[in-house]
């Protein structure tokens, strides 16, 4: 990845370790998230003049906008990550409310398609690319109370193989890191539960939850040449839970 440009959105669902591993690889980073304090943060971790974007990427106006400035600031993208995720709409579907699914759909599912599309058509002007989304095992296996997060993931890798058909020929290519439970804020609930994790890792093979490092490593073997011949494809990266119990209950 010598002298490229990554396009990536920030959460924080990956430690700044994970992060910073991910991105020294020759690459110039433009930072994607709402909060400017959390990017200069994690700028200041990143080689090659990385580039900060404070931005809601759940506003329906932002795709278009961030790639705007991303293009101003480093020129062509030969990378997007799309990491942005989450959301509070949980619970049992008949307490739902619709602008709560609104506001999930908008950020998990909505942003990275219209991104991706828009990074893309930019990419296959100049020769190709990579993007890669991220994801989450509850996009297969079943567990109450998070209907509206399982299926906007579902949404996002039934996307991503749609998108890899579309863009293929013009060598941009699209496929999703789907994660386990990881030692993240996101997967405390488990990782910090003694009772929540030891039920946990009775289903997964491994025996073991992921680390940031594990979905890091995913996200730069995609991003890289290496997997020049890999596209419209969902990589696990859980620890075999998805071949087990289809419950965390």
């Amino acid at each position: 990845m010598e002298s490229s440009a990554t396009l990536g959105e920030q959460t924080s669902c990956h430690s700044p370790s994970s992060r910073a591993r991910l991105f020294r690889c020759g690459a110039r980073v433009v930072l994607v998230g709402r909060s400017k304090e959390t990017l200069e943060e994690v700028a200041s971790e990143l080689e090659n003049d990385s580039v900060v974007v404070v931005s809601d990427i759940g506003d329906p106006t932002a795709p278009q906008a961030i790639l705007d400035r991303a293009k101003a600031a480093v020129g062509h993208i030969d990378v997007l990550v799309n990491n942005a995720g989450g959301g509070e709409a949980a619970g049992p579907a008949n307490t739902l409310k619709p602008e709560d699914a609104d506001v999930l759909w908008a950020l998990n599912l909505r942003a990275p398609i219209l991104l991706g599309g828009l990074v893309a058509a930019d990419m296959a002007a100049s020769g190709g690319g990579s993007i890669v989304s991220i994801s989450s095992g509850l996009s297969q296996q079943g567990m109450p109370g998070v209907s509206l997060y399982s299926a906007a993931k579902g949404g996002l890798e039934a996307a991503t193989r749609s998108l890899a058909t579309e863009w293929g020929a013009a060598a941009v290519r699209f496929n999703v890191v789907s994660p386990g439970v990881t030692r993240t804020r996101l997967g405390s609930w488990i990782s910090s539960n003694d009772a929540a994790l030891h039920k946990y890792l009775e289903k997964v093979p491994l025996n073991r939850i992921g680390e940031p490092e594990d979905v890091a490593a995913a996200v730069l073997f995609l991003s890289s040449p290496q997997s020049a011949c890999i596209t419209g494809q969902v990589i696990p990266v859980d620890g075999g839970w998805i071949t087990s119990s289809p419950s965390l209950a």
